[in-house]
């Protein structure tokens, strides 16, 4: 994703200036943060007139929280499609890796999108509450319930949220310290082969930790 150079606004219609409008905002609110980005600023960086920003959002708020929604023309978010009953253990983890770890790809815009939720979580506006409730908190449910189908569980049990968390954990740890690995090992996600490379492995550990889960669990082994 990316935006037009700061100058004197052109006419841009329907879906382009929508589309403009979203890679403005996630540029300028991950660079300014939500206070410190003003419409006028948006619209200028878009490229579209002043009123676009309410004829597509209703106004800055509705912008800043599309960037953190499930839309088709937004930034890129997580699917539940890996928790299908159909799929086998290790292809359900390698679709969840996949999937997750996609965004890397259009580099840039992952890291921009990162910066804003941490923004977003330094200096809450209310976005990251309905973020959870509507992207976050479904794939987490479905995650839980891949492992709780692995372990052979009726329901969820602390231990296997703990299993779940940190099944998902190394992703976001992925996501979020993209550039510490880049500093740490620079050629480790380099292209796009790198980071399919990162989602296999990543599968392979997962896959590890639950099957130590079920021999710790039939050895009868306590907290």
């Amino acid at each position: 994703m990316s935006t037009a150079p700061l100058h004197q606004p052109v006419r841009a219609d329907g879906i382009e200036a929508r589309q403009r409008l979203m890679a403005a905002g996630l540029r300028l609110f991950a660079e300014r943060g939500f206070a410190k980005t003003s419409v006028r600023e948006l619209a200028r960086a878009a490229q579209v007139n002043l009123a676009a920003v309410s004829y597509y959002f209703g106004d800055k708020t509705g912008l800043y929280r599309a960037l953190f929604s499930p839309a088709e023309d937004g930034p890129p978010h997580h699917s539940t499609a890996f928790a299908d009953p159909a799929l086998p253990l290790r292809d359900a983890l390698a679709r969840f890796y996949a999937d997750f770890l996609e965004p890397l790809k259009r580099g840039d815009e992952a890291r921009m999108l990162m910066k804003l939720h941490l923004r977003e979580m330094a200096d809450p506006t209310g976005a990251w509450d309905c973020a959870l409730e509507s992207d976050i908190r479904p794939q987490y449910d479905a995650l839980t319930r891949l492992v709780v189908r692995a372990l052979g569980l009726e329901r969820a049990d602390p231990d296997a949220q703990r299993l779940a968390l940190a099944i998902a954990g190394m992703a976001v740890h992925v996501f979020a310290f993209r550039d510490g690995i880049d500093s740490l090992a620079p050629r480790l996600l380099a292209g796009e082969a790198g980071i399919d490379a990162m989602a296999r492995r990543l599968a392979d550990y997962a896959e590890s930790a639950i099957d130590g889960e079920r021999r710790r669990r039939a050895a009868g082994a306590g907290g």
